[in-house]
């Protein structure tokens, strides 16, 4: 009887042991953020920084979301709704002599494709068929974005420029 019953502990032993799987550590889980960068519209080779940049995400209506206060910076990292099919920002740029900012209106659509990665990160978005629609302006007015150009339409990756943005 006693080699009946450590037998079934055993047996019980090995069975609860072969039911464990190691634990998974999310690595690769991201959901890519859009980079941005700013080029000199006289000289679209030169990456240009924009003193006083503001961003902020349009939500609904007229309702904002800080994504960057003030900042000098060539390049931006800008998250994309993955519930959405498009996002919009308000990017500003405030100039120190006269004391003024300018504002323009920008808007992202893409289709999101989600991507299974593991068992412990599940599923990211990627964004495919990115496109820019933006109010740009001319010399004269108060826009301070002068034309977008979409590098890769595929945001994938958080590495890698995907929108040139010149003023």
């Amino acid at each position: 009887m006693k080699k009946i019953i450590i037998t079934l502990i055993v047996l019980l032993g090995i069975i609860s042991f072969s039911a464990c799987e190691k634990d998974d550590i999310c690595v690769d889980g991201d959901t890519p953020l859009l980079i941005v960068r700013f080029y000199d519209v006289e000289d679209t080779t030169e990456i240009k920084e924009v003193p006083g940049l503001q961003v902020n995400g349009l939500i609904i209506g007229t309702d904002t979301l800080e994504i960057l206060p003030n900042a000098s910076s060539d390049s931006i990292a800008l998250p994309l709704r993955a519930a959405e099919n498009n996002t919009s920002f308000l990017i500003s740029q405030t100039l120190s002599n006269p004391d003024t900012t300018l504002t323009n209106i920008l808007t992202f659509s893409y289709e999101v494709q989600d991507k299974f990665v593991s068992r412990a990160c599940g599923f990211v978005a990627n964004y495919d068929g990115l496109d820019a629609a933006a109010v740009v302006g001319t010399a004269e007015d108060s826009l301070w974005i002068r034309d977008i150009e979409i590098i890769t339409s595929l945001v994938e990756n958080s590495t890698e420029a995907h929108v040139k943005i010149f003023h």
